[in-house]
């Protein structure tokens, strides 16, 4: 196979050369035009390589999904935590089905993309890799999970540091390690691919998004729990969801404000029903008679704030409990880092 992956890749080498030499000649003494070399020809033979890549690696692929009888015992399920080595020998394959890992060293060539994976690079989960040289991984998430075949050895390493991709959250803010812990557990996205906007308000709709990720995504079929929740937007399954559950209520007339900012009381109630809908222990309390505007809390709000501030879930700002100001996304961070600690002991 690897003769074959090679040997294809040598022929479109070999192409590159013949086009230049083509277009550097007279038009007179070229063999073939150099239109047909630039566009059936080098079409043909991009083609023909995938096609020989993919039937060479199609046993992998129907083997990992269950498909592919011929490969039964081939496949075998592997997993690695963060630093942990993944060594393949030469000619060797794996699909990626969860986390991340880093090319360290040697020839990783992506099937899927058609590409070589160059030191440094991050596989792709649902990709196909076959070990072009003997290649080195390195897990960079909490957890990672692949289907490997041939000779795949794990072995333990120094885990590597969290790396977020936002330039607006510097590594000495007061909330970096609550924005790390919620981007590398996927509970929270960022406003863009670089920009996680801490400073911005949280809307009620992404707060029942974030929750519907730490439950674990269940599924959930549309209906018009709310009105003004229509079926089909990004923050639809984890609304009904959360408005089935009894974890929100609306804000009357049917309606649910999905982009209100959510309060900090408000988010104390959320996290309350959240907590009691997957049976944990809300006995504890906080006095608050500590934060001089305890009596701006709400009597609806008032034991959930309680319990909030009891397992430290939620803290003063300069000494005042603040229950009815919009909480930022770093906020809630923190907050849903507090809270899955609090869930974990």
């Amino acid at each position: 196979m690897k003769k074959r992956i090679l040997a294809g890749a040598l022929g479109l080498a070999i192409l590159a050369g013949t086009v230049t030499l083509a277009g550097a000649a007279g038009q007179d003494q070229a063999l073939v035009s150099l239109s047909y070399l630039n566009g059936v020809f080098w079409d043909d033979l991009k083609a023909t390589v995938k096609q020989e890549v993919d039937r060479n690696t199609s046993a992998i692929y129907s083997a990992a999904m269950g498909q592919g009888a011929g490969a039964a015992g081939t496949f075998a399920p592997q997993t690695g935590i963060n630093g942990d080595a993944v060594a393949g020998n030469t000619g060797c394959g794996l699909i990626w089905t969860q986390g991340s890992a880093v090319v360290r060293s040697g020839t990783l060539v992506d099937a899927t993309a058609g590409a070589e994976i160059p030191e440094g690079g991050a596989l792709t989960v649902g990709h196909r890799y076959l070990a072009g040289t003997d290649v080195t991984l390195t897990v960079s998430s909490d957890t990672a999970q692949w289907m490997a075949e041939g000779r795949w050895t794990v072995t333990a390493g120094e885990p590597l540091p969290a790396q977020l991709p936002f330039t607006d959250v510097p590594r000495g803010a007061w909330y970096y390690e609550d924005i790390s812990y919620v981007y590398r557990h996927e509970l929270f996205n960022g406003s863009s691919p670089t920009q996680f906007a801490p400073d911005d308000k949280m809307q009620r709709c992404m707060m029942t998004t974030v929750l519907h990720r730490l439950a674990g995504k269940p599924v959930v079929e549309y209906s018009a729990v709310f009105l003004d929740i229509p079926d089909g937007q990004w923050y639809t399954a984890g609304t009904v969801w959360a408005g089935r559950t009894g974890v929100v209520s609306g804000v009357g007339d049917g309606l649910f404000d999905p982009f209100s900012n959510v309060t900090r009381q408000q988010i104390a109630v959320i996290l309350y029903n959240y907590a009691v809908k997957m049976g944990y222990d809300v006995s504890a309390s906080a006095e608050l008679s500590e934060f001089s505007d305890a009596g701006a809390v709400a009597a609806w709000g008032r034991s959930a704030i309680s319990w909030a501030v009891g397992v430290n879930i939620i803290n003063g700002r300069d000494g005042n409990l603040a229950p009815d100001g919009d909480a930022t996304r770093a906020e809630v961070a923190a907050m849903l880092h507090r809270f899955t600690t609090w869930v974990q002991k």
